[in-house]
């Protein structure tokens, strides 16, 4: 039987969502399907690879995981909104584009995830998982090779430099089985 907590977190579950949706309106991915369809693939892969007390805090980072940085959307505005466990995983989870420019982003992403929280990162990696989704078809021959090197070498260094949970585990095994298609 559900709990008052538990329809609250509902409740602001699904007011994430359409705070991601509106904050994204107008974005594109690069398939032309609208932006906020990427954070909803990201919150579903945590749904099915995560189990927690926390869960719907953290699907609810997980819609919202890219608003600080691709939107006008502040911390401030999200701890305000959903507490600051979700504020703070959010900013956990926004890349700083002069740290990418001055040392490459896969050296920024490996070095950031092997650092972030246990939290942040499940929804990091579910992340990735949902950019690798159409990894066999998406844009050149050139490109979709770079990628699966990148993401290779950042799970690589993932997995020599910090414990990882069973959760971390197995989002990283489908990682790997979807980079499996590109040859």
């Amino acid at each position: 039987m559900k709990t008052f907590k538990d329809y609250l977190e509902e409740s602001n579950t699904l007011q994430a969502m359409r705070y991601a949706t509106k904050a994204h309106s107008g974005q594109t991915r690069s398939d032309g399907k609208p932006y906020v369809t990427h954070p909803k693939s990201v919150a579903r892969f945590l749904r099915k690879y995560k189990t927690s007390k926390n869960l719907d805090k953290l699907v609810q980072a997980a819609l919202l995981h890219d608003t600080i940085e691709d939107t006008d959307t502040t911390h401030e505005d999200l701890e305000k909104m959903f507490g600051g466990l979700v504020a703070s995983l959010v900013g956990e989870l926004t890349s700083d584009k002069q740290q990418i420019d001055k040392i490459g982003k896969k050296e920024y992403l490996s070095q950031k995830m092997a650092n972030m929280s246990s939290y942040a990162l499940a929804i990091k990696l579910a992340d990735r998982l949902d950019n690798v989704q159409d990894i066999a078809t998406a844009k050149t021959p050139e490109w979709r090779a770079k990628y699966k090197r990148e993401t290779l070498g950042i799970l690589q260094r993932l997995q020599s430099e910090r414990k990882l949970s069973g959760t971390h585990s197995k989002i990283i095994k489908a990682i790997k089985a979807k980079l499996s298609e590109v040859e």
